[in-house]
């Protein structure tokens, strides 16, 4: 008879302790499979596919989405199926946990400048990056983030064993998918049903023309100011994964700013609609969305800076404790056993000068940063990542946009006036940031299914590398740059990052006086809402207005932001009325949308501009 596992230890019971508990009941990594060619070259494969999904929504909102969960699901059927087919060996839980981890680290490449950094660059300069050097760019900048991570993790994992939420959500996927049942090969029917729909949609809208782009559902007049329904899976599915919340206020945000305030800047003659047509009068029923949004996206920019700035003021305190703790004090000492399979202090080093080196060159071979500026970028990567690794293991929040304000602000000073310096410093602290934190959730869901950590460290860097290129392929396939902040590529998070830096490099009395004037209310606004969600009881907190919403409604079209609602809207009703279903299987059928829809559409342009080059 098999003696019960006996209980962990306290939380507050020596380190020594719970290592001993991990080592004796949790972990797995000797008696299963984990580092294998198949579960790294499948994570790599589809983590690098869901990245140019990433790219693509990142481009059109200004969000990233889960891949961690996502992947799993997928890797569990396909290798569920090619087990009974060709007979294989059984793919391990530790298997997909280390497929996982290299879906994740690809997935996200879009968050190493890709939807930030690198088109704001075009925006302000002009300047465009060739293929070898983005994809050389996004990586260098990623591995940095993971060698950020590797002194902190035993530190905010082992030791302080903070949450990490999304880590322990994909340790339970994990453990659900391989228990007994067939719930994972149900979830992988749902994601591929999702994916062929999406992919059925984006051929009729894409490759047939069967369908617009927009349904002038308002009327022609308000379809020109982008207030019109647009038939896309992908904002529709991804409102569904974003919650009422968040899109309420687009709505709301988005609604406001392109009609009623619209209308009234017309009025005043703060906007005019630009070139029009010969006898076409400028009024109400014929401005266009550009103008509009050409001034909306200042107060935009400045409600979600200001918002973000005093959240971190407010966290300082907090902050420096947070990183003295993770810092300071002489480590316990480790278990032998333990330290056969943690990360080795040397690959730290070994990295930090390297990456560390590999970053300083780049920043000064191709954007001109001086080495002792560069190398000041990179120490300030170093410290805002361990910042951004605690706040994710504590709230599950990434601040990377927060992350690269400060670099943003301190380049401002040391270097002013240089707007692509600025910007490409910055991306340093957002990439490693953005990499630290994905890894170490990660290697929470490693530690509670039992994980080897020093594999997770090389599955991550190998994601990296095939993530780094197919999302600089998906990026010079999809974008044409002269489209960049328009309709069709609104590129929020860039043009945040691209008026930062021409405000930091111009100066604030550059800017007419009723763009300053907006500016100033909404920094307040921000900075006020900022202090409100600290200070309000928590359950007051979800009534405040979301400044993400926002800020994004006022950068991107109304049409995005009318799907995005619905899809919330749509998931809401889903969850009242049948909450277990839901719970199963929102996230998964609105991932397969999602893939299916972006993946069809690059495969159509892809295709098109192929054919043209032939």
């Amino acid at each position: 008879m098999t003696e019960p596992i006996p209980r962990p230890p306290a939380d507050d019971a020596p380190v020594a302790d719970h290592d001993r508990y991990w080592l004796d009941h949790v972990y797995q990594g000797d008696r299963q499979r984990q580092l294998t060619v198949r579960a790294v070259l499948t994570g790599c494969v589809i983590g690098g596919v869901m990245s140019i999904s990433n790219l693509y929504v990142g481009l059109k909102i200004g969000w990233g989405l889960g891949v961690a969960i996502t992947s799993a699901v997928l890797a569990f059927s396909l290798f569920s199926v090619l087990e009974k087919v060709f007979k294989l060996e059984h793919f391990t839980l530790l298997e997909n946990n280390t497929m996982q981890t290299a879906a994740s680290a690809a997935g996200y490449m879009s968050s190493a400048g890709l939807v930030s950094a690198i088109p704001a660059l075009f925006l302000v300069s002009k300047t465009r990056l060739e293929l070898g050097q983005m994809m050389v760019w996004v990586a260098a900048i990623s591995l940095l983030g993971i060698v950020a991570a590797i002194p902190v993790k035993r530190k905010l994992i082992n030791q302080e064993r903070l949450r990490f939420p999304s880590g322990v959500a994909a340790a339970e996927t994990l453990r659900s998918l391989h228990a007994e049942g067939s719930e994972g090969t149900i979830k992988g029917r749902a994601l591929a049903v999702g994916g062929v729909i999406g992919s059925i949609l984006a051929w009729m809208r894409e490759g047939m023309h069967l369908l617009p782009d927009k349904f002038a559902a308002f009327g022609p007049a308000m379809a020109l100011r982008s207030i019109a329904f647009e038939p896309s899976l992908v904002m529709i599915a991804a409102g569904a994964i974003m919650g009422v919340r968040v899109t309420f206020w687009m709505f709301v945000a988005g609604l406001g700013s392109r009609w009623l305030l619209a209308d009234w800047l017309l009025d005043q003659g703060f906007i005019t609609c630009g070139k029009l047509a010969p006898g076409v009068v400028c009024g109400h029923d014929t401005l266009p969305y550009a103008p509009i949004n050409a001034w909306t996206l200042w107060p935009g920019v400045a409600l979600m800076v200001a918002h973000n700035l005093m959240g971190l003021i407010l966290q300082l305190p907090k902050m420096i404790t947070g990183i003295r703790h993770t810092l300071s004090g002489k480590a316990p000492p480790m278990d032998p056993r333990l330290a056969a399979v943690e990360v080795p202090s040397s690959w730290f080093f070994s990295g930090l000068v390297s990456v560390g080196a590999a970053c300083i060159a780049l920043q000064y071979m191709w954007f001109g940063i001086p080495p002792h500026w560069g190398a000041l970028a990179v120490a300030l990567s170093m410290a805002l990542a361990f910042v951004a690794a605690r706040s994710v293991g504590e709230t599950d929040t990434n601040p990377v946009g927060a992350m690269g304000k400060v670099t943003q602000l301190v380049f401002g000073g040391v270097m002013r006036g240089q707007v692509n310096a600025n910007l490409l410093a910055a991306n340093v602290t957002a990439g490693a940031a953005s990499h630290a934190g994905d890894l170490l959730t990660d290697m929470k869901a490693g530690y509670l299914v039992g994980a080897r950590p020093r594999y997770q460290v090389i599955a991550q860097v190998c994601g990296v590398g095939v993530g780094a290129v197919f999302a600089s392929l998906g990026y010079v396939f999809l974008v044409q740059p002269e489209q960049l902040g328009g309709e069709k590529w609104p590129a929020p998070a860039a043009m945040v990052w691209a008026k930062v830096a021409e405000l930091l490099s111009k100066g604030i009395g550059s800017l007419e006086f009723h763009k300053l004037a907006a500016m100033e209310v909404a920094a307040a606004t921000g900075a006020i809402l900022a202090i409100a969600e600290v200070l309000a009881p928590a359950k007051w907190r979800k009534f405040l207005p979301s400044v993400a919403g926002i800020g994004i409604a006022m950068t991107v079209g109304f049409s995005s932001s009318f799907s995005m609602f619905m899809g919330a809207c749509l998931a809401w009703l889903a969850q009242r009325g049948w909450p277990k279903l839901a719970e199963r299987f929102t996230v998964v059928l609105a991932s397969g949308f999602i893939a299916g829809e972006t993946l069809m559409a690059v495969v159509l342009i892809a295709w098109r501009v192929l054919s043209d080059k032939m």
